[in-house]
């Protein structure tokens, strides 16, 4: 249940490290920032379609975070057994299939914050990391953060390298 979480909040963070880069946007616009919030500074400075999809994103991690969208019946029924399923009857998906739509779409979404970041004037950008980018140094400093010490181990470190290099080729 956890990886269409995450795959959610990469979009949102993704996003919010771009929009708070782009010359125009004043820095007190993301004081306690929520999901509605971003999703319309995403309408308004990048474009509909992309907000269309964040937005779907949230509405896949708010199925799976709370057991569906319905009343409290479904959600008993889901703890009983039942499929946990996302959209209209006749076009659903599993929960497999979030799972995957959730990856696909993440990846998608963080590979054109990555494009839109290298359109940045270059002075907005200067501590981003770029596509091609494989000195890692500011990958090494994100993972030593403190948060970090102690809390993931070497090799997940060296999967999660490979992972964001990956992203960023």
């Amino acid at each position: 249940m956890l990886a269409p979480i995450g795959y959610y909040y990469a979009c949102f963070h993704s996003s919010y490290a771009y929009l708070n880069a782009v010359p125009g946007i004043a820095p007190s616009t993301f004081n306690r920032m929520g999901h509605q919030q971003l999703s319309n500074l995403i309408k308004q400075h990048l474009d509909d379609d992309l907000r269309k999809e964040f937005d779907e994103m949230r509405d896949l991690r708010e199925t799976i975070n709370y057991l569906g969208l319905g009343d409290p019946r479904g959600k008993l029924m889901v703890l009983r057994g039942h499929n946990l399923r996302f959209g209209t009857p006749k076009d659903s998906l599993s929960f497999d299939e979030m799972i995957t739509k959730s990856r696909d779409n993440s990846r998608a979404f963080i590979v054109r914050m990555l494009d839109e970041v290298a359109l940045l004037p270059k002075n907005a950008v200067d501590t981003f990391p770029r596509r091609g980018d494989t000195e890692g140094f500011w990958l090494d400093e994100y993972m030593q953060e403190d948060i970090y010490l102690g809390l993931m181990s070497h090799e997940m470190r060296v999967k999660t390298y490979k992972f964001v290099q990956d992203i960023l080729s």
